[in-house]
């Protein structure tokens, strides 16, 4: 069974349903917990909507990715999209706080939001080109 799902998902669904689920998992945590450095971080962004609210966006763009793994490449966009998105967002809010002294350590977070953003980045563009085609195909030499 485990074998069947690899075959389907490979690298590039596994990223989009690992990620996605990462994704909803910290939208919940934004919602249900006190998160002071990143409300401090994050204040452009709170002009535009409270942080429950950007707790829900994660989750959405999570569900994007979580949703979108098992389909073909190409068709799957949406999903990285999805994981690319807060990533974005989270970091342009960072670097803005760190820039005008909102939050002055601010910058020591990027690397947090900056990392992810390049491997999701990395595994779409590694594994676009890619098609699943037969039963078994790639399965041994980890493809």
């Amino acid at each position: 069974m485990l074998a069947a799902l690899w075959r389907h998902l490979q690298w590039r669904g596994l990223t989009l349903a690992g990620v996605g689920a990462c994704w909803i998992w910290y939208g919940i945590g934004l919602i249900v917990t006190s998160r002071p450095g990143v409300v401090s971080a994050t204040g452009p962004l709170l002009r535009l909507m409270c942080i429950e609210a950007w707790g829900g966006v994660w989750i959405a763009c999570g569900a994007a990715g979580l949703l979108t793994a098992a389909l073909r490449p190409g068709r799957d966009v949406l999903g990285f999209a999805g994981l690319a998105g807060p990533l974005l967002w989270w970091t342009c809010a960072f670097l803005t706080a760190a820039a005008t002294g909102a939050y002055d350590v601010a910058w020591a977070a990027l690397p947090l939001y900056v990392a992810p953003l390049l491997m999701v980045v990395v595994v779409a563009r590694v594994t676009g080109g890619r098609t699943r085609t037969r039963a078994g195909e790639g399965v041994a030499d980890g493809r």
